[in-house]
């Protein structure tokens, strides 16, 4: 697990009309403070990434679908400089992954239905904010994105 990185379980909760589901309140420990927030669609297979934000806080949650986030540790004095984490969320595992500035993140949609994301990111976006690589083809993280056998 990468320094500094929250996984918390969230709650649905269902009624007759259908469900609530929870993200975040002010009242939480690991609420950081409010940028913005934004909705991303990926289509499966598609890969987003890689990007780098050098003072937000990042709060993903994947409100429909499954994507697989994967989290790279580049920050020179950190006790997981080097690692990666994988972190499978969405439909099967609703929960909010919270990630620090200066970690390499990008992630991938799983499955056969177009995921949506939700980021409460504690800063409004500046293009100059954030760094960006390609996913495939860099110098930096060296990451296969295909398929694994398990």
């Amino acid at each position: 697990m990468i320094a500094g990185v929250v996984i918390k379980l969230l709650k649905k909760i269902p009624d007759d009309r259908g469900t609530i589901m929870k993200m975040q309140e002010a009242s939480d420990n690991e609420f950081k403070g409010f940028g913005e927030i934004y909705f991303s669609t990926i289509y499966p297979d598609v890969v987003k990434g890689w990007h780098l934000h050098k003072n937000a806080i990042l709060n993903y949650t994947v409100i429909k679908g499954m994507i697989k986030l994967v989290l790279f540790d580049d920050r020179q004095n950190s006790s997981t400089k080097g690692e990666i984490q994988e972190i499978y969320l969405g439909d099967y595992n609703y929960c909010l992954v919270q990630i620090p500035p200066n970690i390499w993140n990008g992630f991938k949609c799983v499955g056969n239905n177009e995921a949506i994301v939700a980021d409460l990111i504690t800063v409004t976006h500046k293009d100059d904010e954030m760094l960006r690589l390609n996913p495939h083809e860099n110098d930096i993280i060296k990451y296969d994105w295909s398929l694994k056998d398990r």
